[in-house]
């Protein structure tokens, strides 16, 4: 028997934590994983501070203007 699994192709704009929780993908992976899903919703919750951080730090800093 064979077993196919399939994840929707979503924009960014429709991808949610409640969305990717419920993926059948991400569901298979948790449970081979032995991870809850809060577990895991905390860890996409670090990963979107984290590059929220790295996006805040790469934001060019102004230029100091002369009196």
């Amino acid at each position: 028997m064979e077993m196919v699994t399939v994840m929707c192709a979503l924009t960014s704009s429709t991808l949610t934590l409640a969305g990717l929780l419920q993926d059948p993908l991400v569901q298979l992976v948790m449970r081979s994983d032995k991870v809850s899903e809060s577990d895991h919703s905390e860890l996409l919750h670090r990963v979107k501070d984290t590059l929220t951080a790295r996006t805040v730090a790469a934001q060019p800093k102004p230029l100091p203007v002369a009196v």
